[in-house]
Formats: C-alpha cells, sequence, structure tokens
C-alpha cells in the first residue's frame, strides 16, 4: 500500500499512474486472498481454499498485461489513447482465467492425483498451466524489452540493466517452481519480483518520474526561490539572489520590475515559488529600437505625404478618366441639349416644348452616368436600378405632355451592359418619336437575370416603319407591331447577351 501511496506521488504521466496503482491494487488482493486462505481457511474447506488459490492467477495474468499498456504510453503525449485493437488482448486474458477457475470441471491446469477434495495440495501440472505460465513470461519479457527500446535516458546507465536482471532471476525462479525444484510462498515472492521489476525500471529511468526534487532546483539555471506562508525561503536555486520580503510580498500581486528582471510569484501548496525573468538583453534592444524608431519617424511621415500624394493623384485621374468616358457616352444627348437651347433663345415661343425636351435627355444624361458610376464596382447590378432609370424618364416625359405608365417586376440583378443597352434602346425611341407622341405604357421584367421589355406608345400621326426598323441591335430580341398612330415593341435579352 505504501508502495502504491509512492507511485501516486512520483510518476508523472496520469495514464501510466493509473495503470501501475491498479497493480499496486491487485498486488494488494493477491496477498489479502493468500491471508485468508492459509490464515482464516486453511484445510477446513477445501472448496473455498482451492477458489481461493485459483483466484491467486487474476493477479498473475492481468499484470503482465497491464504491462503492455504501460510501454505504449511511454513517449507518447498526454492526450494519447491506445489502439482500440489493444482492448482485444483482455479476451486471452479472460480466457486464460476462465480456464484457471473452470479447472474443477476438466484438471487441465491442476490435475490431483489423489482427488482434489481430498487433498488438493498434491497435484500436477496440465497443459493449460503451461500456456498461462508462457502467457506470463512472455509478456514479463516483452515489457522488458520495450521498456529498453524506448529508453530516453541519454548515455551509458548501469541501472539499465536492472530489468533484465530482475527477469532473469524470475525466470529462472518459475521454471524451477514449476518443475517442483523449489518450494516456497510463491504469492509473496511474486510480489517481490513484479514491485522489483518495475522499481528498477523507474529508478532506472526507463519509466518517467519525479525524483531528486531538491537537486534538481538547487542547480537549475533558473533564478527562483521557493519560499513558505511566511515568505521564509525553503529551496533556493543556485543563481536566485535574495529577495526582500517587501518586494516578495509586492510580486504577489503583479511581476515587479528589479534591477534588470522582472519578478514573478506563484502561490503553491504552502507557501510561493518566486523566480526572475532577465530582461536586460530586452532593454537593450528597446533602447536601440527606441533610437531606429526615431530615425524612422521622419521618414515614415515624408513617405507618408508622398503615397497621400499619389493617392490622390491617381483618383483625380481615374475620376478624370470615367468623366471623359461618361461624356463621350451621352456627346450626341449633349449636343442635342444644346441645339434645343440655342432653339429656346431663337424661338422663345417654343421655349417650353424646348426645355421639356431637355428635361427628358437631362434624366437620360444623369442617369446613364449614373450606370456608368455603378459599373466601376461590379459587373451586375440590381435590376431595381434600371427600373429607376425608367421611372426618372418618365417622369420627366410628362413635362411633354405625355401619358406615362410603368409596371415593373424586378428582384433580381442583372448584366450592366444588359441595363445598359436596354436604357439606350429606350432613349432612341424616345428621341425618336418624342415631338409626336401622347402616351407611353412600359412594362419591365427582370426576375430570372433576363431583361423583358414591352413599350406601348401613342402618337399623334402615323408612325413610319423606318423609324422603329432602324432600332435592331445584335445583342437583343426586338419584335414591333405598328397599327397606325400606336407602336408596340418587345425587348428581350437573355442574361449572356445573345440572341437565342
Amino acid at each position: 500500500m505504501a508502495w502504491c501511496v509512492s507511485l501516486n506521488r512520483r510518476i508523472m504521466k496520469k495514464q501510466i499512474r493509473q495503470i501501475l496503482v491498479s497493480v499496486g491494487v491487485m498486488l494488494i488482493i493477491w496477498l489479502t486472498v493468500r491471508v485468508c486462505k492459509w490464515e482464516f481457511i486453511g484445510d477446513a474447506d477445501t472448496t473455498i481454499g482451492r477458489y481461493c488459490w485459483y483466484a491467486y492467477y487474476i493477479a498473475m495474468i492481468f499484470i503482465p498485461l497491464l504491462g503492455v499498456f504501460v510501454v505504449s504510453y511511454i513517449g507518447k503525449p498526454e492526450n494519447y489513447k491506445t489502439p482500440s485493437w489493444m482492448n482485444y488482448l483482455f479476451i486471452p486474458a479472460a480466457l486464460l482465467l476462465l480456464c484457471v477457475f473452470t479447472n474443477d470441471f476438466h484438471e487441465m491446469v491442476f490435475y490431483f492425483p489423489v482427488g482434489k477434495d481430498i487433498d488438493y495440495d498434491v497435484y500436477e501440472y496440465g497443459i493449460m498451466y503451461f500456456v498461462v505460465m508462457a502467457w506470463i513470461i512472455f509478456l514479463s519479457i516483452y515489457f522488458v524489452v520495450m521498456l529498453l527500446k524506448k529508453s530516453r535516458t541519454p548515455g551509458k546507465n548501469p541501472l539499465k540493466s536492472m530489468p533484465c536482471f530482475v527477469i532473469a532471476v524470475a525466470v529462472v525462479f518459475w521454471v524451477l517452481y514449476s518443475v517442483m525444484r523449489i518450494k516456497c510462498d510463491l504469492t509473496a515472492i511474486d510480489c517481490i519480483i513484479i514491485i522489483s521489476l518495475i522499481e528498477s525500471a523507474i529508478q532506472s529511468g526507463l519509466l518517467p518520474s519525479n525524483s531528486n526534487y531538491k537537486e534538481l532546483f538547487t542547480i537549475s539555471t533558473v533564478a527562483a526561490q521557493i519560499v513558505d506562508d511566511d515568505y521564509k525561503p525553503r529551496f533556493t536555486s543556485s543563481s536566485a539572489q535574495p529577495i526582500s520580503e517587501k518586494l516578495m510580498r509586492s510580486a504577489e500581486i503583479e511581476p515587479v520590475k528589479y534591477q534588470n528582471s522582472i519578478l514573478h510569484s506563484k502561490r503553491i501548496s504552502g507557501g510561493y515559488v518566486l523566480w526572475y525573468d532577465d530582461i536586460s538583453t530586452i532593454i537593450d534592444l528597446q533602447e536601440k529600437l527606441q533610437e531606429i524608431q526615431e530615425q524612422l519617424s521622419a521618414n515614415n511621415e515624408l513617405l507618408k505625404a508622398e503615397v497621400e500624394l499619389k493617392k490622390q493623384k491617381i483618383k483625380a485621374e481615374e475620376k478624370s478618366k470615367l468623366y471623359d468616358r461618361i461624356a463621350k457616352e451621352v456627346s450626341p444627348q449633349i449636343s442635342k441639349v444644346r441645339e434645343y437651347l440655342n432653339q429656346a433663345n431663337h424661338k422663345p415661343e417654343l421655349a417650353k416644348s424646348l426645355i421639356s425636351k431637355i428635361c427628358v435627355i437631362g434624366a437620360y444624361i444623369k442617369r446613364r452616368g449614373n450606370l456608368l458610376l455603378l459599373g466601376e464596382e461590379s459587373s451586375e447590378i440590381s435590376a431595381k436600378e434600371l427600373e429607376y432609370c425608367l421611372k426618372e424618364s418618365l417622369d420627366n416625359l410628362n413635362l411633354c405632355d405625355t401619358i406615362t405608365s410603368l409596371d415593373s417586376n424586378c428582384e433580381a440583378t442583372v448584366l450592366l451592359k444588359n441595363a445598359v443597352l436596354v436604357y439606350d434602346l429606350y432613349e432612341k425611341i424616345v428621341e425618336a418619336l418624342l415631338s409626336d407622341m401622347n402616351a407611353m405604357l412600359i412594362r419591365l421584367s427582370c426576375n430570372t437575370g433576363d431583361i423583358s421589355l414591352r413599350i406601348q406608345i401613342g402618337c399623334n400621326q402615323k408612325i413610319a416603319e423606318e423609324i422603329i426598323s432602324e432600332l435592331a441591335v445584335s445583342e437583343a430580341i426586338i419584335d414591333y407591331e405598328i397599327q397606325d398612330e400606336d407602336v408596340m415593341i418587345d425587348v428581350f435579352i437573355s442574361r449572356g447577351g445573345k440572341v437565342q
């Protein structure tokens, strides 16, 4: 039990610690069963005594298997889990144990020449006994071999041979005991062998453990101290400097700068651990960085000014290009506006009519420029933008004593080039028929990304077919029907912008 407690304190890795403590618990159970068998039962009840003897094999079969799991965890991270296939190793172990406990029915492990109920101390070994012993010896040897293979202890360590020596002695003992050359308390000897094997692995460093804390702390290059609750030093590393109690208490609240280092404090069981972080190199670097920063600061401001100037210049050039493009694309309409203004100056009686036409063309120029600005951000726009263009143009068309109506269903997005094409077609129709037009009804649909436009126009006199036929473009399907003073035009543009 004391050895189990020491394992719990010495073994660092959780999984290995749990398995080794389980081994210790099995040893305790084994010895407890032995005491019950010999001290309380004896020859009083041969059946219970015999099954207490069989119970020895619980520990004898499962402890070597636990050793296999121990070596699988060596060198692995804390969150490592053994492969699921290893759990199947418990099946043969359970079958061997079952074979031992059912020995009374088949006597393949122990054979009782005079009868098990007469004297079970007189027995011979059956074939399954040697299978059980082979299981124990093989897994024990595997445990030692894998320990040596996974050892990370540097250099030559004479203690590494200790587990080999222990297992060799154990094999010799078990062989001699099996052939009945040795008579002794097998349980006590086996417990000693198992504890010796595990302890030799711990002491030789084959199993990682915590030990020699004081020596390790003393020779450590880390400047640290361990003090009790009264701030009295208990352990001090060789590189640590004396620290005043006032400074210790200050470090408990927050790290304290002390000379060229920072003092840290951390609460531990029974006191505090304090350590220094040397920041002298960092201080030197900070001073150098400060000098470099001051030198770069002036250059940085100059570079910022140059970059800002270049950005403004590029932005102005881009705006200029965009404005030139807008002016170029609406230049026919601008020319027409100038022409109407000249006519209004020379013919005041037509000024109202001409200004109304200027408003219609001006709405187109405004909205056409807006579409170009949207095209700088994306090649697609909301179909609502096309609806807004047509609505504003129709509102201004009312100034020319034209009745207008717009029925639209626009919830999708459309390609900008298709929206521009439709709006340009609309403007061509308006400009061609503006003088004779008295009504315009428009139905616009853009729900699938395609654009479908129907325009119904009423005029004061018969419409010439040549005016409408000149509107054809290759990117759109245009159908029209002229009935004297009325015309109906259907325009369809697929999302790809090609005629289908």
